[in-house]
């Protein structure tokens, strides 16, 4: 790389994403560019004769360096660093440590600056110090063999060579001469690119992998093709996997909804009609006296007798119109209901389209605009439900958008059984969690689901909200009240932080 740098001054230094830096080299004939990509996972390099900034989303780093010309570059010795040297006494360490790799930039044996502030330790290091003592048999003597202790650089990678032929039971003389052919085999060795048996991308100077991409005795094109491969593949599959891990949780969360939902609409058109109820009673109002809880009346609608509660305080009629307003209050929950099964089967047949369509792609550009285009899709499919919808312990959790929608939650969707929760006091989201069982819910899942509604609520922001809870059934709207309003009876109070988990 001496080549490449020395005499060129360095005209860009930036970054335009995160744990990512350019430095671009320049002089009257040529330019060159070194992209380090310090993600948590993995150090990595990429070298280039050119290199287009992006116009906007970039920041500038190391101002001090802009125009100084590299007068040298050092490998460390038995160390995984090397350094430019600048003109103005400065110099760039990179220090490529896996997951720790970091830029320093140093002055006079000293840490001025790093690019990866959150591996404050890296102030600690001093330059000079990094060389390692020369790798001879008596280091090796002195060590008792440890190869961590002898030579740190060496990793897990030569540990696992060594061990498979046999060093743990060799004599002490024998391990020497097998970690000498060894580092021999490592100064001679071509550097190989090759894929192991899990699918993740290797750069070695050994010979024990699967399948070998790309073989060359330059660094700089190891380093070009480990990073191409590395980027497309391995960032294609974390990413996949992000996206699927994802998508996953939101198709469970769509089929359990699905289950419920058909299970709680079956049931409802099995159970006897209350209008049929209704209109047996008034068939039969003459045999009906004011004050009955029962009474068994003619069924003409299969021609055999029917038992039929009542409320003794009502007259027949009344209780008669009772039923017919339930009536058609459960056919609006049917309405619903249907409506809200067909928009989930929408919904859960765009999700696994989706998931087909990640586990297709293999561009990891076109992943990511696939990703862009799903999420504007599903936003758009979800847009028209009253609700926002959540899962917990396998409880649904439905969320008002607004007061017209709170309403239509509340007095339509809701079962008389759920729970129903709001905000104490201020203006907020009627919150409701499903209870198919009609036992007491959870009380984490109660205080989970409270949460919830003091987020979405003029408390968002208090350290502590009270939320008031009771069952649906307690929750009545007045007729002419405006949207959203309702009056709750038999409320209980619980204490939460608000939070959109």
């Amino acid at each position: 790389m001496q080549d490449k740098l020395i005499g060129k001054s360095l005209e860009t230094c930036f970054s335009q994403s995160k744990d990512e830096m350019i430095l671009g080299f320049a002089d009257a004939q040529s330019e060159f560019y070194i992209k380090t990509s310090l993600e948590s996972k993995i150090g990595l390099l990429y070298f280039s004769n050119d290199f287009k900034r992006a116009r906007k989303n970039s920041i500038d780093l190391f101002p001090s360096l802009l125009t100084a010309k590299c007068i040298g570059v050092y490998v460390y010795q038995f160390e995984r660093s090397f350094r430019v040297e600048f003109e103005n006494d400065q110099q760039l360490v990179f220090k490529m440590h896996g997951s720790r790799s970091n830029i320093l930039l140093t002055e006079k044996n000293t840490i001025v600056s790093l690019f990866r502030n959150n591996l404050p330790q890296d102030k600690e290091i001093v330059p000079s110090e990094l060389n390692k003592a020369e790798a001879t048999q008596q280091k090796f003597i002195d060590t008792e063999g440890n190869l961590q202790s002898f030579l740190p650089a060496l990793g897990k990678e030569i540990k696992r060579h060594l061990e498979a032929r046999g060093y743990n039971d060799l004599a002490m003389d024998d391990r020497w001469h097998l970690v000498e052919h060894t580092l021999h085999a490592l100064e001679e060795n071509p550097i190989t690119v090759s894929e192991n048996e899990e699918g993740i991308y290797e750069l070695s100077l050994l010979y024990e992998q699967n399948s070998t991409l790309w073989q060359t005795t330059s660094a700089i094109e190891a380093a070009n093709a480990f990073y191409t491969n590395y980027t497309k593949n391995v960032y294609l599959n974390h990413r996949k996997q992000d996206l699927l891990k994802e998508l996953n949780k939101k198709i469970k969360q769509s089929e359990s909804y699905l289950k419920k939902t058909r299970s709680q609409l079956q049931e409802i058109k099995s159970r006897r009609g209350q209008e049929e109820i209704a209109n047996i009673i008034m068939a039969n109002l003459h045999q009906i006296k004011q004050g009955d809880d029962e009474v068994v009346l003619d069924d003409f609608y299969n021609g055999s007798k029917i038992k039929v509660k009542l409320k003794p305080s009502l007259t027949p009629q009344k209780n008669a119109e009772s039923l017919y307003r339930k009536a058609k209050n459960l056919k609006l929950q049917l309405q619903n209901l249907e409506e809200n099964i067909r928009a989930k089967e929408d919904n859960l047949s765009t999700l696994l389209h989706e998931k087909k369509t990640i586990l297709e792609t293999t561009d990891f550009r076109e992943l990511r605009n696939k990703d862009k285009e799903s999420k504007k899709s599903r936003s758009i499919d979800s847009s028209h439900l009253p609700y926002h919808y959540y899962t917990f312990k396998e409880y649904d959790v439905l969320v008002g958008k607004n007061a017209k929608s709170n309403d239509e939650l509340t007095t339509k969707i809701a079962n008389k059984n759920d729970y129903w929760l709001h905000a104490k006091d201020v203006s907020g989201s009627h919150v409701i969690i499903r209870n198919s069982t009609g036992k007491t819910i959870p009380a984490d899942v109660l205080e989970w689901a409270a949460q919830l509604a003091a987020w979405f609520s003029k408390r968002k922001t208090d350290s502590l909200c009270p939320v008031i809870y009771t069952e649906r059934k307690y929750v009545r709207k007045i007729k002419g009240t405006p949207a959203g309003l309702v009056k709750v009876e038999k409320e209980s109070v619980i204490m939460v932080e608000p939070s959109k988990h």
